[in-house]
């Protein structure tokens, strides 16, 4: 381990370990009794849930089978919530209770009824283990957020002692949290946190007299994590959504109640929701950056539904580092930028760089993603530059990551070193929407700057690229292997064409584009998505091989084909294709690649 990387964990260790002891205290024996002998307090009022429900999951839960990031446990008579399981996300998924939005969605007595049991079976034997998981601020405070909003209605017909141990349950966490969430952990977990103290400030009587001081500490909050373009300090755009399931809400529930929202929530839910549309590929699906796995598209398309600016999607997104080109009905988002803190880049990943193409409905190029099942399992795979559409040095990638000892686990985030992106640009070129950006994630290590051009031609048809491997002035370079990926999802298929520099890709709806290279050899490899329900499934991707000594600048591009009708689709994948000249735009003479 290099001494900067060891500084950077001893670093961040440090500073996560007086978190947690801060925590630990302020949960133990000393102050518990502060909250564990909070009174009653009644519920008077519930925020909407903007998340959809599938009443067909309560009947599951009801039959005792819960599936949470892809497991399913039979409990077998018994509470869920008396189960022993070494998998740790399906147990946080678990105790947030937000599913209990699809037993609301059932709207029958008999899912109120299990609801209710539930809720008093994790209080019986969860709500005074203090110093467990379950009372981690962020799981805590989505459970809050959950219990109030569907809670009341749960409990509405019940005995008055059953609803006196609800609300004291509601009470006592709400006191926790208040104690707590300034020892959160930094990002989503932290905000999330306030947030819930502010539904609870406007839901829970007696507690009336904190809404003002606990806006203030939401409005700073959010004021520090969500930029001025409406990205997230984390740069992961799946946290857009998560956020705005709750903060849209919390909107609403300050203007029912007669209370001003403060202002920085107002302003920030009106950029956040640009931002959303600006990580929106045609496809309707979100662009997989740094995080961002499978799209929760009825609960975006909700988030959207709520938008009173009607803004189109802006262009860039200058603070979160990231661009948008767009011609005709092709989008290309591209992340130009790296993490902007260590703490609060947990799901950061090494894409500098990278970029997805959607053309009509169609994704073309795309990240891996990230898994929904057994994620700990495949992070270090989907996190990896191999695993984007961008270039990778020496089979390594160009951020570093911490390793699996006791040491690394207790960092706020894995991220040890990321690169830094410089001499960005964007212009319009002959035509063409262009953006120009390089990084130094590999000089360290290989010498070498890896800079990006990439042009988008006014009516969306043409997308040409330039990689360049430029010699750094600190270190000379050796040479070494270089791959430029471009990862094709799941339902496309794609074939090398007989001139042996393209590829065509087709899409099932006849959509097709032709990738073309003639300065190093291409190549169709097996790959991997991670994105989507269930395991992680093979897939393609166009692989350019290239050596440093030899390829110090490789230029590729993609056309889009005329579609064609099903019948001529299928003549066209059934015997070779002559590549069309589709090389003016890099403005060279085509030659037969290297051997």
């Amino acid at each position: 381990m290099r001494a900067p990387d060891s500084l950077t964990i001893g670093a961040l260790a440090v500073s996560e370990l007086w978190r947690r002891g801060a925590r630990h205290l302020k949960s133990g024996p000393l102050y518990r009794w502060r909250f564990a002998s909070a009174g009653l307090s009644k519920i008077s009022y519930s925020p909407i849930d903007l998340r959809p429900g599938e009443p067909e999951l309560a009947r599951n839960y009801y039959a005792g089978q819960f599936t949470f990031a892809g497991e399913t446990v039979e409990t077998s008579g018994s509470s869920p919530f008396a189960l022993e399981t070494s998998n740790a996300e399906w147990m946080e998924h678990l105790h947030r209770f937000q599913w209990l939005r699809h037993l609301h969605a059932a709207d029958n007595e008999l899912a109120r009824s299990n609801g209710t049991a539930l809720i008093s079976d994790w209080i019986d034997l969860w709500g005074s283990r203090y110093q467990s998981r379950p009372w981690r601020s962020d799981i805590l405070a989505q459970r809050l957020i959950a219990w109030l909003s569907h809670g009341p209605t749960l409990f509405h017909n019940l005995s008055e002692a059953s609803v006196r141990k609800f609300q004291k349950s509601v009470t006592k966490q709400t006191k926790y949290l208040q104690y707590n969430a300034q020892h959160t952990r930094d990002g989503y977990p932290r905000l999330i946190s306030y947030m819930a103290l502010a539904f609870a400030g406007l839901c829970i009587q007696n507690l009336e007299k904190h809404i003002h001081s606990v806006g203030k500490d939401l409005a700073r909050e959010i004021s520090r994590q969500i930029l001025p373009d409406g990205g997230h300090i984390s740069r992961n755009p799946i946290v857009l959504i998560d956020l705005l399931a709750d903060l849209i809400p919390l909107k609403q529930l300050y203007q029912d109640r007669g209370y001003p929202p403060p202002p920085e929530l107002l302003s920030a839910i009106d950029r956040m929701i640009g931002a959303v549309r600006f990580f929106t590929h045609y496809s309707k699906e979100l662009a997989q950056f740094n995080g961002t796995g499978q799209t929760p598209s009825e609960l975006v398309a909700r988030i959207l539904a709520r938008d009173e600016s009607k803004i189109p999607a802006p262009i860039s997104a200058p603070h979160s580092c990231y661009e948008r080109l767009q011609g005709g009905q092709t989008t290309v988002i591209v992340d130009t930028g790296c993490p902007i803190n260590k703490a609060t880049a947990s799901d950061a990943m090494a894409g500098t760089l990278s970029f997805e193409l959607t053309s009509g409905s169609i994704r073309f190029i795309t990240n891996c993603g990230v898994p929904e099942i057994e994620r700990s399992k495949y992070v270090q795979f989907s996190r990896a530059t191999a695993a984007h559409s961008t270039a990778t040095i020496g089979d390594t990638s160009s951020s570093r990551f911490a390793g699996e000892s006791w040491l690394h686990k207790m960092l706020p985030s894995s991220l040890v070193l990321a690169p830094k992106v410089s001499d960005f640009s964007r212009q319009l070129v002959d035509g063409f929407n262009q953006v120009n950006a390089s990084h130094n994630g590999y000089e360290s290590n290989f010498g070498l700057i890896h800079e990006r051009e990439l042009n988008l031609s006014k009516n969306g048809v043409q997308f040409n690229g330039v990689d360049r491997f430029v010699e750094s002035q600190s270190r000379k370079s050796a040479a070494v292997a270089i791959a430029i990926r471009f990862h094709l999802p799941p339902q496309l298929s794609a074939s090398l064409l007989s001139s042996g520099y393209s590829i065509l890709i087709a899409a099932p709806n006849g959509d097709a584009w032709t990738f073309t290279c003639v300065d190093a050899p291409i190549s169709l490899e097996e790959s991997i998505y991670f994105s989507g329900p269930g395991h992680p499934r093979k897939t393609e991707q166009i692989v350019v091989h290239a050596n440093s000594s030899k390829h110090g600048e490789i230029r590729w591009t993609f056309e889009r084909r005329q579609k064609s009708t099903r019948s001529k689709e299928r003549n066209t994948m059934a015997a070779p294709i002559e590549t069309p000249d589709l090389l003016d735009a890099l403005n060279t003479t085509p030659s037969e690649p290297e051997a």
